[in-house]
């Protein structure tokens, strides 16, 4: 029995290092790992070299994150929650960015432990009052979809890197047009964007060729997306700002 649980622990190794990928930035590293959050996209780590350290960080994602979906963050019992969580991985607050520092030695267990930190961290957003979030912003997408009268369905598709990829609002072809494919982008970030343009080519081989890919990204906090939207473009997939839906409305629901 011992023997074949190693061999699994082994294959699960493998399957982490194969699907854990590294991107050099400005200051550093860019660490896209497998770990999933609690918008299904995969965890990003950042670390750069300081001297004989090494800084990892989550370049502020998480908490931003939960400020976005209008937790607030600084109430008393926030912070109460936020720092227990913390010091049991021993990772940091400054700012809004997690932090640990870490040594070639224990590089490994620091990483560890600043991604259980976000996991933790990004709990926050169950554990709080539910009056005070926002809706879930791909819940508005949906049903804005339902009053235009645009049918959809779900559909699950496998990418080469082995993940099935999951699509929420799959709008079905028609004489005039191809599949269409929904997705909310809740936080337009950089990192949004890769990794939507990463699923979208990862399951190039397993979805309809002439398929288009409609991300919608949320510009209710008048934050400047036009990196983003250019980004998207460049890529041949049609971007949409949600205060410009009914712009699209005609051609989702030919």
């Amino acid at each position: 029995m011992i023997d074949q649980i190693r061999q699994l622990t082994g294959k699960y190794h493998k399957w982490m290092s194969e699907n854990t990928t590294l991107r050099t930035i400005e200051n550093g590293v860019e660490i896209t790992t497998p770990f999933l959050d609690r918008h299904n996209d995969m965890m990003q780590v950042y670390a750069e070299l300081s001297g004989d350290e090494i800084i990892l960080t989550d370049d502020g994602y998480t908490i931003d994150d939960l400020e976005f979906y209008g937790l607030t963050v600084d109430s008393e019992r926030c912070r109460k929650l936020m720092h227990s969580n913390l010091n049991g991985f021993g990772v940091k607050r400054e700012g809004n960015d997690l932090v640990t520092r870490a040594t070639a030695k224990d590089f490994a267990m620091k990483l560890q432990n600043l991604l259980q930190a976000m996991i933790a961290v990004d709990d926050l957003y169950y554990i709080a009052p539910h009056s005070k979030f926002k809706r879930r912003f791909d819940a508005d997408i949906g049903t804005w979809l339902n009053a235009s009268k645009i049918r959809f369905d779900a559909k699950k598709f496998k990418g080469r890197s082995g993940y099935y990829v999951d699509y929420k609002y799959v709008i079905p072809p028609s004489d005039h047009m191809p599949y269409r494919m929904l997705i909310a982008i809740s936080n337009p970030r950089r990192d949004a964007v890769e990794q939507a343009a990463f699923r979208w080519s990862d399951i190039h081989e397993s979805r309809p060729s002439d398929a288009r890919l409609y991300p919608i990204l949320n510009d209710a906090q008048h934050i400047s997306v036009l990196n983003e939207m250019d980004a998207f473009r460049n890529l041949e997939i049609n971007p949409v700002l949600w205060s410009e839906r009914e712009s699209v409305r005609d051609e989702l629901a030919a």
